[in-house]
């Protein structure tokens, strides 16, 4: 279940601390591995972090090297789609996730990171209808999650939480928000909500106009867990209830934390965006709506938010060039409709 990374490390993070503590660690594992061979747990921790290098060859070659030994061939199977996932290789990982499917009697948990890792490269390749619909077979059940009662009550097993994370992202990008609230209060009534997927919820939250919700949820995600594995989107969340406050430093702090785990995250640099326009910073609030608009072109609150700042710039042909762009969108969104019907040129209003 890796993300996926750079081919190579790109030569402005060689010096960076946590590749190299990995690198010192990798080595440290093959140094090991010289004296043990054999020993499955030192190959896995060797393969794993060969991947965090971008070392390919020598993951490859552990990887090659505990299939031979045919020491839990299922989890190496799993492995080997990592190793095509982290070169974001799709098809080959692909078609070795998809031969396991049919594995009568898996172990526990290995259906969990199977769909979950089927489901992500469906996401990555834009089909966000066929993720949804691989993973409501696992999630879309009598209960809220494949977290067993046992285990919800302590701490989920990664897989099933990654689970959760993802499914709200796929409904989040698929536009089912209805769906995805529905699922993450029930969940949260059961118990059952992971504190990071809570996180993910919370910009669903937003997005529905549910601010307790988004508010509630954002909060729970911040204080619980890792700080490294706060979801950005608890930042944006956090970062759009401050917009609603007239809170321009708080909401541009949160927005700043979010683009620090996701640099190019158009939500991130659109309420950046928004947090700038508020504070009068016109020129930023541009730049950063252009560069969100550059990799979201359909939200249609960004081009509100470009017209907006483009109207107190004095730029009013840009500003109902942004706003027909919003209208060419949604000819039923009521601020779109609102725009198109003023004499934009004659107007000094802002948001």
């Amino acid at each position: 279940m890796t993300e996926p990374s750079p081919s190579r490390p790109d030569a402005s993070i060689q010096n960076d601390p946590r590749l190299v503590a990995a690198r010192q660690r990798l080595q440290r594992m093959e140094g090991f591995l010289q004296q043990d061979p054999s020993n499955n747990e030192l190959l896995i921790t060797a393969f794993e972090v060969s991947l965090a290098c971008g070392e390919w060859d020598k993951a490859q070659a552990h990887l090659r090297h505990a299939q031979g030994l045919d020491a839990d061939p299922l989890g190496w199977r799993l492995r080997e789609g990592d190793f095509w996932l982290a070169q974001q290789r799709y098809d080959e990982a692909q078609a070795v996730l998809e031969a396991l499917l049919p594995t009568p009697n898996p172990p526990h948990g290995f259906l969990d990171v199977l769909m979950h890792n089927l489901a992500f490269i469906d996401l990555r390749r834009g089909d966000k209808g066929r993720s949804v619909e691989r993973l409501a077979s696992v999630l879309e059940t009598s209960a809220p999650s494949s977290v067993t009662a046992s285990e919800s009550a302590g701490n989920p097993p990664v897989a099933a939480r990654a689970l959760q994370q993802l499914w709200l992202r796929a409904l989040h990008q698929d536009a089912q928000l209805a769906r995805a609230m529905a699922w993450a209060l029930d969940a949260e009534r059961r118990g059952s909500l992971d504190p990071q997927a809570a996180g993910v919820a919370s910009l669903i939250a937003i997005d529905a106009s549910d601010f307790d919700a988004a508010k509630r949820w954002s909060e729970l995600s911040l204080g619980s867990g890792d700080a490294a594995e706060h979801p950005a989107e608890a930042f944006v969340a956090c970062a759009s209830l401050a917009l609603a406050r007239q809170d321009a430093v708080m909401a541009g702090r949160f927005a700043d934390a979010a683009l620090q785990r996701h640099p190019g995250d158009g939500r991130a640099l659109s309420t950046r965006g928004f947090a700038w326009l508020l504070a009068g910073e016109l020129g930023e609030a541009f730049k950063a709506f252009k560069q969100a608009l550059s990799v979201m072109g359909q939200h249609i609150g960004t081009w509100h938010g470009l017209a907006w700042t483009q109207i107190a710039q004095g730029d009013l042909t840009g500003a109902e060039e942004s706003f027909q762009s919003a209208l060419s969108l949604d000819r039923n969104f009521a601020e779109s409709r609102f725009i198109s019907c003023s004499d934009t040129r004659g107007s000094s209003t802002k948001p």
